[in-house]
């Protein structure tokens, strides 16, 4: 009887983890924003470190051949997938402001007038505008809206994919500095640090 009580016992256990198996794999992928993987420590706030760190990591990411360079085509491959594609909330493959500030700097984040007023031409990689050390919504979002006009060519306030792509190859050739069609790690570091100047079309 004991043996009997064993085998159901067991057999419920291992039915117990296959439904969670099952669960968890028809349970929806949650796509990560910008903002979610920047923010590692998860308190709401981006630093400057953590700022860093990301675009530090983001270069292996693009990376695709691991061999210490990104070409263009590994360069577009990696943002049009993993940016274009989750900024756009409502898949309907355009941005909008909203969307892609969102993305980048958190869901209370908003492209305001006021906000918007401080989007400027010429700013992009120095987030930390009153140098406290952290990412305020408003440094983050006039950083990101800045991209956002850059890409809307034709100015209808949406982003398609080609005015997208056609922007990328604009920030690829601006991060080449050397120009001789590879981005390496010092390149990508010294944009994202601050010293870099901005896509203008």
């Amino acid at each position: 009887m004991k043996k009997k009580h064993g085998v159901v016992a067991v057999t419920l256990f291992v039915l117990t983890i296959c439904m969670g198996m099952v669960m968890a794999l028809e349970k929806p992928a949650v796509a990560q924003t910008g903002f979610s993987k920047i923010d590692t420590d998860g308190n709401g706030e981006i630093t400057v470190v953590e700022h860093g760190a990301f675009w530090k990591g983001r270069f292996n990411e693009l990376d695709a051949n691991k061999d210490g360079k990104i070409t263009v085509d590994e360069f577009i491959a990696g943002t049009t997938k993993q940016t274009f594609k989750n900024a756009d909330a409502n898949k309907d493959k355009v941005l909008v402001a909203q969307e892609y500030v969102a993305y980048w700097c958190g869901s209370k984040a908003k492209a305001s007038k006021d906000v918007k007023g401080k989007a400027q031409a010429n700013l992009v990689a120095d987030v930390d505008i009153n140098m406290d050390g952290k990412i305020s919504t408003d440094e983050c979002v006039a950083i990101w809206l800045t991209h956002f006009n850059n890409m809307d060519t034709n100015k209808d306030d949406k982003v398609t994919m080609d005015e997208y792509v056609t922007y990328i190859k604009k920030r690829f050739k601006e991060l080449d500095k050397n120009g001789d069609g590879y981005i390496v790690l010092e390149e990508y570091d010294y944009y994202w640090s601050g010293k870099g100047t901005p896509v203008i079309k």
